[in-house]
């Protein structure tokens, strides 16, 4: 469905954000804008700002940001059309009743299909396993004593090992191979062929919190050595699994009547104990726990059971949930098993009583990371304990509470015997970590702690698309943030840049800058106002870059470090001034860069014509520095005599 331009404008500004987000969100008056505490992740102190001058609301803690329309998708899970629909509704505004166009229908029939399919592939699979060639999965169901019940609640099925009787099947009930392809069930080969993704398979049905079924994982039932344990759907138009939770639309009602929930790692650790009476558990879907699928479960708990399998692999991946879970502010403790042991053996083996006792006795994530590393020798020697002690510390420091530093630090003390020495020096540790962590929160909110934690990884292990995607994208300059900020919120100020200055990209000092260099160019060529508004609700701008500039919007900044020496106040009237020297700042900073490396490569030994052209290049950047500096201290001597 596709709004216009105009109409859109109308509903965001017959909306009054402040309300509509004070339904969601206790509000309290601060200055000109409103705080709370932010609905989108654990928030102890107030991280959500909503200023209804602009109509933003920003949270700079998770990184969060928008209008009001956006709040109403991300809040309350709505669609865009029915976002615009319920506050055109609230503000009694009337919709035009054809108003979708053909991309929109076409996107949205995609879905629709997709979901379709995948339905009637669990359906078929489940038909599949009645069937005598089922019996193999039937059987193997029947070893981990699943129910009937249970098969029937978690959709389980069997895939029989045949290249196309899934979509031949499929195609027969009026799919296409392009749904086909959408769901994840098919593979298409190189020359346009395709047969069935999952083949010989026990399959699991994973579903979204909302019980619909996104996509597949499958366990191999033979002894192929060639092939993996398990396979799983493809990222897809709906199966993200960093955002899934196994088993969270079955267990998401126990979970909030419980007030916790346990965490294992494989859909057949949480089936069993699904059957064993433990219906509040989730599994990770086959993944590494990640921070979207925390901030999915914190809509329903704030405490966390982690069992994870007792070998090194499995402490590992403890090791690396707990961090993101500390980070996201859960209350988390680990259930430790016999070596060797997963949840679904030790419940077949022990009973539910025993694994009951388990989960009472489950420890803290200190003692159990304290635990681990003396297991594994992390306090053998000098060294060691040293490396164990940092690895500690840097957890401590991602605990949001900060209240609770002192007693988990004295906890370590106790545990280890340290001396009143050692615990100083380990408090100076922490505080080295704190610091770290608040400066990559101030220069990127969103993306500071993982980044941290990414950093005590194993970098070997991460695959070449995780490490592109996990990359650290320098953030913009302060003068990067003020020109843009001007740009989006003053009028006609974007065709200043644009036209007048002719800004080019090359300018610009970080590569985050020359990103919103083309988003605001973008905006410029698609509207004549309000381009903060838009850029937010283009659906071609992702989540992360419409959070960003909600931020720069939100957060208003001096020009430079030194802009407040001046102690002036800047006057909206002046805000093309301001861009201009803002420009000029930026600039005098690329300057003095390109100095600095000039210089540093006369150092090295070259070509006598090579040092003759930098020299020329020092004497002319020397030159335009100090003329960029003159020329800011002018302004400068001429907003104080104002």
């Amino acid at each position: 469905m596709r709004y216009t331009e105009q109409l859109i404008e109308e509903v965001r500004r017959q909306s009054d954000i402040v309300e509509i987000i004070g339904e969601a969100v206790r509000l309290k008056k601060q200055g000109r804008s409103f705080v709370g505490l932010c609905p989108f992740h654990p928030d102890r102190n107030p991280s959500m700002h909503v200023n209804s001058d602009i109509g933003l609301f920003k949270c700079f803690a998770c990184g969060k940001g928008g209008n009001v329309i956006t709040f109403m998708i991300e809040y309350h899970r709505l669609n865009f059309q029915e976002a615009i629909k319920s506050l055109a509704d609230r503000a009694h505004i009337s919709l035009p009743d054809d108003i979708e166009s053909s991309d929109q229908i076409e996107k949205r029939n995609r879905h629709e299909a997709a979901f379709r399919a995948l339905e009637s592939a669990a359906s078929h699979y489940k038909q599949q396993l009645n069937l005598p060639s089922g019996k193999i999965a039937k059987k193997y169901f029947a070893n981990r004593q699943f129910d009937d019940k249970l098969i029937d609640e978690f959709s389980l099925g069997y895939s029989p090992d045949a290249w196309n009787l899934l979509s031949s099947f499929l195609l027969k009930q009026g799919f296409s191979e392009q749904t086909l392809e959408d769901a994840g069930l098919i593979i298409r080969r190189e020359d346009d062929k395709f047969y069935d993704r999952f083949r010989g398979r026990a399959m699991f049905s994973v579903q979204d919190a909302v019980g619909r079924i996104v996509g597949f994982g499958a366990r191999i039932l033979n002894d192929a050595k060639d092939q993996p344990k398990y396979i799983n759907s493809p990222q897809s138009l709906l199966y993200d699994k960093s955002r899934i939770l196994y088993g969270l639309f079955q267990a998401k009602q126990q979970i909030r009547s419980d007030g916790f929930a346990i965490l294992v790692e494989g859909y057949a650790d949480a089936l069993t104990l699904h059957q064993s009476g433990f219906k509040n558990t989730i599994a990770s879907s086959g993944t590494a726990l990640t921070k979207e699928q925390l901030q999915l479960l914190s809509r329903y708990c704030k405490h966390l059971l982690i069992v994870y399998d007792a070998d090194a692999a499995g402490i590992k991946a403890a090791f690396r949930a707990i961090e993101h879970s500390v980070e996201e502010g859960f209350d988390v403790r680990l259930v430790r098993l016999p070596i060797n042991e997963d949840p679904d053996s030790f419940l077949r083996k022990s009973g539910a009583d025993a694994f009951r006792t388990r989960l009472h006795d489950a420890q803290t994530f200190l003692e159990f990371m304290i635990s681990a590393l003396r297991d594994e020798g992390g306090f053998a020697s000098p060294h060691e304990q040293a490396e164990s002690l940092r690895k500690l510390i840097s957890v401590i420091a991602k605990v949001p509470d900060v209240l609770q530093h002192d007693a988990l630090m004295l906890k370590i003390a106790d545990t280890l015997h340290l001396s009143t020495r050692d615990l100083h020096r380990i408090y100076d540790e922490l505080n080295k970590a704190r610091r770290e962590i608040y400066r990559r929160s101030e220069e990127n909110p969103r993306n500071a702690i993982s980044q941290s934690s990414d950093s005590n990884n194993n970098k070997s292990e991460v695959t070449k698309t995780d490490a592109v995607a996990e990359k650290e994208i320098q953030p913009m300059s302060i003068e990067e943030r003020e020109v843009f900020r001007i740009a989006l919120t003053v009028n006609n100020a974007l065709q200043f840049l644009f036209e007048k200055v002719n800004l080019q990209p090359d300018a610009m000092l970080t590569e985050q800058g020359r990103k919103m260099f083309e988003l605001c160019r973008l905006a410029l060529s698609h509207v004549d106002s309000n381009p903060v508004n838009w850029l937010i609700n283009e659906a071609n701008i992702s989540e992360v870059d419409s959070n960003a500039i909600a931020g720069l919007v939100m957060n208003r900044e001096s020009p430079s470090e030194k802009w407040s020496n001046y102690d002036v106040e800047i006057p909206v009237e002046n805000a093309r001034r301001v861009m201009t020297d803002a420009l000029s700042m930026l600039r005098l900073r690329k300057v003095e860069n390109q100095l600095a490396n000039a210089k540093i490569s006369l150092r090295s030994k070259m070509a006598e014509n090579d040092e003759k052209e930098i020299l020329t290049m020092v004497k002319q950047l020397t030159e335009e520095r100090s003329q960029l500096i003159q020329s800011l201290e002018i302004t400068k001597r001429a907003a104080c005599n104002q």
